[in-house]
């Protein structure tokens, strides 16, 4: 007996020390399934030095529901370095709704709960779309250390649910558009990624490309109200790339919602420190038409379920890129203060149209170059639709003309500044496209 009472001391006073419990490696979707279940799991940790937590628990709640209280589990005892892991044994499941799920431990002898909860941003959908995952990189050919990563990617590219896009740091592939976009997160170092544009913050950029793979398959099991697209048009004699950029609601949500493109391009030769001869660069990132934060106002703060809305772009591709190896990478993102989160993705092959096979829509300009106003030659007196292109992809204008025997004067929209545009006219039913120069 007397060495019974001794035990239940020495455990007592190992109950009363000052444990320190919290959580990692815990994952929710920022999107889920309306009345589908979602299992919380997670790695159950302790940071306090000679005071090993042995019971716990793990309970979660969502918005004001009720707290779901998970089962006591015992250990001989989780030090720092060591965690045992725990899967709730009541799966999270809600109809349509948006709120903060959380999700904390509850340790006995725990005497810090400033870092025992982990809360994520959840709205649950009634309809969806599959999620596909963006994955980002930033590299550098004069970085010994990036062959291995990049042949990472390369891999996690051939998955069609996940999207790979290169930047490059500050080497012959750099270009101001994906330099000014990358600056937005703190990965100022080769090599990095990034996945979904960081997720509001809430998962930071990282050189661990070993567990990239892993962490995009994760974010595949969640689900997306959007579905994104782009049909890429690329006149083979212009060498003018056009796109309208399609986001596809499914259902109806909430935020401030932006769209964005990225042209890039494979099978790039060119030199790689420690890369192997004959070194090609994959998902080279070329231009981001939709500039560092994407186009908002597009999409309205809160959606209309099974409802299109759509942006344009629009570039001149310069000779050395080569388009046969040219892909458009369209994406829809939601935008807090915390940061930015992908909410999908996709990439798109481009659609060549050659000058013998076109059976666009034929007109004129003059003159051009332009300095206050440009008339168009139409074919008709029908209504047509006029949008001009500033070389970076962004439209400086959009409006509908009614012509006066075939012709309809179009005026230099005001702050645009010299230099060459694309202007696409729609008209019964057919698309033309020119280049104009703005003085």
């Amino acid at each position: 007996m007397r060495k019974l009472i001794c035990s239940i001391a020495f455990l007592s006073s190992i109950a009363l020390s000052a444990q320190n419990a919290y959580l990692t490696n815990c994952f929710v979707p920022r999107y889920w399934k309306a009345n589908t279940g979602w299992e919380i799991a997670a790695r159950v940790r302790n940071s306090q030095s000679g005071a090993p937590l042995i019971s716990f628990r793990v309970d979660y709640r969502f918005g004001n529901g009720p707290v779901q209280q998970g089962d006591w589990q015992s250990t001989t005892g989780i030090n720092p370095g060591q965690y045992w892991p725990y899967v709730h044994q009541i799966p999270f499941t809600s109809p349509s709704a948006d709120g903060t799920l959380k999700v904390w431990v509850v340790g006995i002898g725990e005497t810090d709960p400033a870092n025992d909860t982990l809360s994520f941003p959840l709205t649950v959908i009634p309809q969806w779309a599959t999620k596909s995952v963006l994955m980002e990189q930033f590299t550098g050919t004069w970085c010994q250390f990036c062959p291995t990563p990049n042949a990472t990617t390369n891999a996690l590219d051939a998955d069609p649910l996940i999207v790979v896009a290169k930047h490059h740091n500050a080497d012959e592939f750099s270009v101001q558009s994906s330099t000014d976009y990358w600056a937005q997160f703190s990965a100022n170092y080769s090599p990095s990624g990034v996945m979904d544009q960081e997720e509001f913050g809430r998962l930071q950029d990282d050189a661990a490309y070993d567990q990239w793979g892993a962490r995009a398959d994760l974010r595949k099991l969640g689900v997306s109200p959007v579905a994104v697209s782009a049909m890429p048009a690329f006149n083979t004699w212009t060498r003018m790339l056009a796109m309208d950029v399609i986001a596809d609601f499914k259902a109806a949500v909430s935020g401030q919602f932006v769209l964005n493109a990225y042209v890039v391009e494979d099978q790039v030769p060119g030199p790689q420190t420690a890369g192997a001869p004959g070194y090609l660069h994959q998902q080279v990132v070329r231009a981001v038409l939709g500039g560092p934060t994407g186009v908002a106002g597009v999409i309205p703060s809160t959606t209309v379920a099974n409802t299109i809305y759509s942006e344009q772009f629009a570039l001149q591709v310069p000779q050395e890129w080569n388009h046969t190896n040219l892909r458009v990478i369209a994406t829809v993102s939601e935008r807090s203060a915390a940061g930015t989160w992908t909410m999908n993705v996709s990439d798109n092959a481009l659609i060549e149209v050659g000058v013998g096979e076109e059976p666009g829509l034929r007109f004129g300009l003059f003159p051009n170059p332009a300095r206050d106003a440009v008339r168009l030659r139409l074919p008709s007196d029908s209504p047509a639709r006029v949008r001009l292109f500033a070389a970076d992809g962004r439209m400086a204008y959009d409006s509908s003309v009614v012509p006066i025997g075939g012709l309809a004067l179009i005026e230099r929209p005001a702050s645009t500044e010299p230099g060459l545009f694309l202007i696409r006219v729609d008209q019964d039913g057919r698309t033309g496209m020119e280049r104009l120069m703005l003085d």
